[in-house]
């Protein structure tokens, strides 16, 4: 009893070596369309256009309106994948949606402040890294039964025209 004993007691000792870094191993990155959460990327505003349409008018040129990002031309902007690969960056948050090899969706969910979500696209190299993103933004803003639409996109990076 005592020899089994000793035996099953060396056998825990060897064990437990093993499991004790089994448990300090790192979890892998969660990746999600490529990118891993937390991964951030910065890239320049290179287009903006900004326009706003009154009920059978002309497009007017106008600066983003209020909950738009106002984004200038030249302005780097800082891009990071959130914990549940949303995109992220300064005024804006935009859930994943899908991804291929050339390019990541972001689309937002429509609520009764925003019927038309924001919608991304980051476009990719050919070894999955960001080079470009497309944000598109259109608010609806009725006065006097009068709708006016508001179109804001921006080209940030390299991205296709």
């Amino acid at each position: 009893m005592k020899t089994l004993f000793l035996h099953l007691l060396a056998f825990c000792a060897i064990l437990a070596p093993v499991n004790m870094a089994q448990a300090r191993a790192p979890k892998p990155p969660v990746i999600i369309g490529g990118f891993e959460v937390g991964k951030t990327f910065t890239l320049p505003v290179t287009f903006r256009d900004s326009s706003s349409q009154v009920a059978g008018g002309e497009p007017q040129p106008v600066a983003p309106p209020a909950g738009i990002p106002a984004y200038t031309e030249g302005q780097q902007i800082k891009f990071t994948i959130g914990k549940k690969g949303e995109l992220l960056a300064p005024g804006i948050k935009i859930p994943f949606k899908t991804a291929t090899d050339q390019n990541n969706i972001y689309v937002g969910l429509p609520t009764r402040k925003a019927p038309t979500p924001p919608l991304a696209t980051v476009y990719k190299n050919s070894e999955g890294q960001p080079t470009g993103v497309w944000l598109q933004f259109v608010k609806v803003k009725i006065v006097k039964r009068i709708p006016t639409v508001y179109y804001v996109n921006y080209g940030v990076g390299d991205f296709p025209r």
